[in-house]
Order: structure tokens, then C-alpha cells, then sequence
């Protein structure tokens, strides 16, 4: 699934670069490794658009073929589709010898673990879950709870509250780059840093 991945990225791999390229320029001129971070997860989440534009297709097919699932069945189908995959594929590459995403690479960085020679698999996943999986599954829950005309009151404001807590996580996330040493609260949790590539 990854080399197909790869090979149907390949036009988007060369836009990639050169959106990677300008960030890049602009975070060597404030020599920030906040704005670093972030213009890695911005390549990082162009690849991850390319997969998640692999999946339209099956998503016309199943409702050109009149497949009515209710709306949590379609976040299920969401979550493992699309959401798991994206989280296994950042925690694999993080995983790794090298410990960084694409992004990462591209922008010389990478996590470590003090003490540790690598970051390691469970890490890399316990890191991703709560850095990807868990503020986009609440986005999804909320989008589809609130989205629903059949939803009762309560549904739409646990969608509701599911959206508010995915924001306040985003925005944590990206507030933390800046404040103290830069450790997002995923970092703390996993015990990992972000730091410059040797």
C-alpha cells in the first residue's frame, strides 16, 4: 500500500519539495525549531492529503452503490481507513533508525528519547496516537455527530464538545512549540523531544 502511495504521490512529491523548500528558507531565517516542527507537519500532512485523496474513489463507489451506514459506521470506516493508517505510517517512519517523518528529514530534525539510542515503536505510536489519532478522531466525531439531521440533542453536543476539545488540543499543540523548551504535551507524555538532525 506505501509503494502505491509513494508512486501515486509522485507529482505532489515535487510540489512537496518546494513547499518544504520555502518553509524551509523562511525557518532558516528565523532559525526557530517551532516553525521547523510545523513546515515538517505541513509536508508531513501533504503526503498524508495524498493518501487520504487515494480513498475518494472507494468513497463515491460505496455511495454510488447506495451504501447507507449510519453516520458512526462512516467515522468507523473513517477512523480505520484513514486515520489509523496515517498514524501507523508517522509512527513507523519515527520508529525508525533515523526517528523522523519525512518532514522531519527533510527539515534536518528528529525525536529523540533521552537516554535511548532510537525512539522505538511503541514510543513512536504512543506519540503519534496522541499528536494525530486522537485530536482528528475527535474533528471526525464531531463532523459526523454534528452533521447528522437524525441526531438527538445529545449526540450534536457531545459533537459539539468533541470539536472544542479537538480544537483546544491543535491549539495547544502549536501554542507549546513556542512557550518554554518547545515540548508539546505529546512529547512530555511520551517522554520524547524534537531536536535538530546530527
Amino acid at each position: 500500500m506505501v509503494r502505491r502511495l509513494q508512486s501515486a504521490c509522485d507529482p505532489l512529491e515535487e510540489l512537496a519539495r518546494a513547499v518544504a523548500a520555502s518553509l524551509l528558507g523562511m525557518a532558516r531565517a528565523v532559525l526557530s525549531l517551532a516553525l521547523r516542527r510545523i513546515a515538517a507537519m505541513a509536508v508531513d500532512w501533504l503526503i498524508i492529503s495524498c493518501f487520504a485523496a487515494s480513498l475518494v474513489p472507494l468513497g463515491l463507489l460505496l455511495v454510488n452503490r447506495s451504501v447507507d451506514l449510519p453516520p458512526t459506521a462512516w467515522n468507523a470506516a473513517a477512523f480505520l481507513l484513514l486515520i489509523v493508517p496515517a498514524t501507523l505510517w508517522l509512527a513507523r517512519w519515527e520508529g525508525a533508525t533515523r526517528a523522523a517523518s519525512p518532514g522531519k528529514r527533510l527539515l534536518r530534525l528528529t525525536v529523540v528519547t533521552p537516554g535511548r539510542p532510537r525512539l522505538g515503536w511503541r514510543r513512536g505510536l504512543a506519540r503519534n496516537g496522541l499528536k494525530i489519532a486522537l485530536p482528528w478522531e475527535l474533528g471526525h466525531t464531531a463532523a459526523f455527530l454534528v452533521s447528522n439531521p437524525t441526531a438527538s440533542r445529545s449526540l450534536v453536543a457531545t459533537g459539539l464538545a468533541c470539536a472544542v476539545i479537538s480544537c483546544l488540543l491543535a491549539t495547544t499543540y502549536v501554542a507549546s512549540l513556542f512557550v518554554g523548551t518547545g515540548r508539546t504535551p505529546y512529547d512530555r507524555a511520551t517522554r520524547t523531544r524534537v531536536s535538530w538532525a546530527p
